[in-house]
């Protein structure tokens, strides 16, 4: 009773942060990813997008899942529908199951906005269906989950912020770097398969020889 009364009194005191955050923040912007999984023996496929260039946007040329903003009083569910047939040629019929993820809190640096991310998961059977990119999408293609799950494909993100050197961790594929936002979503997905993502254990290139 008295561990249960410890994680009441620092949930309470987190949610008071929380609050006093999110008010200074502009009202909250929807946005919303799908993972479709295609199950392909014998690895099952996840399909990524790389983003079009754009003056201005902070996630050009970035690896993502598609997905978007949300659209007037769309619902989470209505607005991935939407963005998956726009940016990669799929409809998801309405009697299309998609599983959902916890939702993500996600505060847009240099914005003071928050921004809330729902993430669906969305299982295609049979062949790996074919892409087709919208106009907002440089690149769409399949990925075998075994890449990502792969050691090997562990790898870090050094970023420029105003002089300051940022470290991201990162998953290689080759057609880009996967993290930020996009590596969130992945540890959702992995957090409810059980199965915990490597960077969660060791960050690269942190790690110092103390003989130097």
């Amino acid at each position: 009773m008295r561990s249960m009364k410890s994680f009441e009194v620092l949930r309470a005191a987190l949610e008071r942060d929380q609050s006093s955050r999110d008010s200074l923040a502009n009202r909250p912007r929807h946005a919303a990813v799908c993972i479709l999984v295609a199950d392909t023996p014998p690895t099952p496929h996840l399909c990524f997008i790389r983003r079009a260039r754009w003056e201005g946007d902070p996630w050009s040329e970035h690896i993502a899942f598609p997905g978007g903003s949300r659209v007037g009083d769309e619902t989470a569910e209505q607005t991935v529908r939407r963005e998956v047939q726009e940016e990669v040629g799929l409809s998801l019929e309405d009697e299309r199951e998609l599983v959902p993820l916890p939702q993500l809190r996600i505060r847009l640096a240099g914005r003071e906005q928050l921004l809330l991310l729902d993430s669906f998961v969305c299982h295609l059977p049979g062949p790996l269906p074919p892409l087709r990119c919208g106009p907002e999408v440089a690149a769409a293609f399949w990925t075998p989950v075994t890449a990502l799950w792969n050691m090997q494909n562990l790898d870090s993100l050094l970023l420029n912020d105003g002089g300051d050197v940022l470290v991201y961790p990162a998953l290689r594929l080759p057609q880009g770097m996967v993290f930020g936002i996009t590596l969130r979503v992945l540890t959702l997905l992995s957090d409810q398969l059980g199965m915990p993502l490597f960077h969660l254990e060791e960050l690269p290139l942190l790690r110092r020889d103390k003989r130097r």
